[in-house]
């Protein structure tokens, strides 16, 4: 399996599509660890990615008065919780290579999906600022 940048996935915000990218770069990176060490090392510069990331995230959304910003917390929240409960199932050694690609396209189809419902709220506000 190989996770790939998509242009739809763009938020067109440069640092959250840079940090998107980034993400799926490290998606790969966790997929193709080649044993049990190296992939919990992995997971926890994904957590840390993760935990920048949103912050940066629900500023922007903040500051931009989504209306969905809590949805949008409360996915966060969840992804972060299901990462440490995966943590703690690596380091027990109960992780196979097919539930960590299923975590993973969870993180992408929330940048696929979840994401991009702030991306079309930007473009609307976008359009009504300049009917006015």
């Amino acid at each position: 399996m190989k996770f790939e940048w998509k242009d739809e996935y763009s938020l067109g915000d440069i640092n959250i599509d840079a940090e998107h990218q980034a993400l799926i770069e490290l998606a790969n990176v966790i997929f193709e660890s080649p044993n049990q060490a190296e992939l919990l090392k992995n997971i926890m510069e994904l957590y840390r990615h993760i935990r920048k990331h949103f912050a940066y995230e629900e500023k922007v959304m903040r500051d931009h008065h989504y209306p969905d910003y809590l949805t949008q917390v409360d996915e966060h929240n969840s992804m972060l919780s299901s990462l440490v409960e995966n943590s703690d199932r690596i380091r027990s050694g109960s992780w196979d290579q097919d539930q960590i690609a299923d975590f993973m396209m969870i993180w992408v189809n929330h940048i696929a999906e979840s994401d991009q419902c702030f991306r079309k709220y930007q473009q609307e506000r976008k359009r009504n600022a300049s009917l006015t």
